[in-house]
């Protein structure tokens, strides 16, 4: 004879084997239905389509460089059994958004995966990486792009279109589309290689009540820009109310389009437009910096015929802003 203690323990013990029972057979269910899910939710979505089993998204901010651009990229997918990822464009080129005249060919553009480099062409699918586990479930793949030896790239956003393909042994062949895009920022410089301009009033000039005075160095200007550019002239305050201070470009070479032709008066905090022109830059590929220069001569004379110019020596600072157009 049992006693009820002994009745109740092999009761519990009996429930507890059958909720192990039905908890197994609810796993095995749940994960049947899910699989069951992923293959009609892969079926029913065309190729060309986004898929929510297949998807690329950047990480991070695309690393710019003088010749190249990196791009990290995580590639999510579903596996069911083997798998095989390919990689192809959909452009020719990598476009410039605020020129489409700019065009990167897409040959510059490498997928890197596992320590492997594979070009991309937007003729024919790239096979990058396969998986040969039976496998199924999420899984994740962390990939770079590089673009390689395009030198230093006119500013403005650069977009094309990359399309990522799987091959699996058990599901329809199933794609999932990313826009590599990256921006290229403004770049201006002026690099002057003979200082501020110096007039010096010697003893020959001081009793001449109309001279007239240039510079000792004209002011060479070397211009950088990445876009069409403006360069200005700003002025501060000047030594003499006496003399009448001018300027005037005696020779300007390269991407210089437009600039001052006239001897031009100078007034304190004024600004004055020198000279425009294109992006310093020929072409898409390293080593691709053409020059870009002014030369500045300045002067002054005497507006008084009243009075003498006093010996000194006149230096007096300006200030060059470079901008896009």
């Amino acid at each position: 004879m049992y006693s009820s203690d002994d009745l109740i323990g092999k009761r519990i013990i009996y429930a507890k084997q059958k909720f192990i029972k039905y908890l197994r057979i609810y796993k095995k269910m749940r994960n049947i239905i899910i699989t069951i899910i992923i293959l009609f939710s892969l079926i029913i979505y065309p190729k060309a389509y986004a898929n929510p089993h297949f998807r690329a998204e950047i990480s991070g901010f695309p690393i710019i460089t003088e010749n190249n651009v990196t791009a990290n990229v995580n590639l999510t997918y579903t596996q069911m059994g083997a798998s095989r990822l390919f990689i192809m464009s959909a452009d020719n080129f990598i476009t410039n958004n605020e020129d489409r005249n700019i065009k990167i060919p897409i040959t510059n553009l490498y997928l890197l995966c596992d320590g492997e480099q594979f070009q991309i062409s937007n003729n024919s699918w790239q096979n990058f990486y396969v998986d040969t586990l039976n496998a199924s479930g999420s899984v994740q793949k962390n990939l770079c792009l590089k673009l390689e030896d395009v030198g230093e790239l006119p500013a403005g956003t650069y977009t094309t279109l990359l399309r990522f393909l799987n091959k699996t042994d058990m599901t329809p062949d199933y794609e999932c589309e990313f826009l590599f895009t990256f921006i290229i920022d403004d770049k201006h410089s002026v690099i002057s290689h003979s200082g501020e301009p110096v007039i010096v009033l010697t003893e020959e000039d001081i009793f001449n009540n109309q001279s007239y005075i240039k510079n000792q160095n004209d002011v060479r200007l070397d211009l950088i820009s990445n876009t069409k550019w403006k360069l200005w002239l700003r002025t501060s305050n000047l030594d003499d109310e006496n003399c009448e201070y001018y300027f005037q470009l005696k020779n300007v070479s390269g991407k210089v389009s437009a600039y001052e032709q006239n001897i031009t008066r100078i007034l304190p905090n004024q600004k004055y437009l020198l000279a425009s022109g294109e992006p310093t830059l020929e072409g898409i590929q390293n080593g691709n910096k053409a020059p870009a220069y002014i030369t500045i001569e300045y002067s002054f004379k005497n507006t008084n015929s009243d009075n003498y110019l006093k010996e000194c020596i006149r230096q007096n600072p300006f200030t060059y802003i470079l901008e896009r157009e």
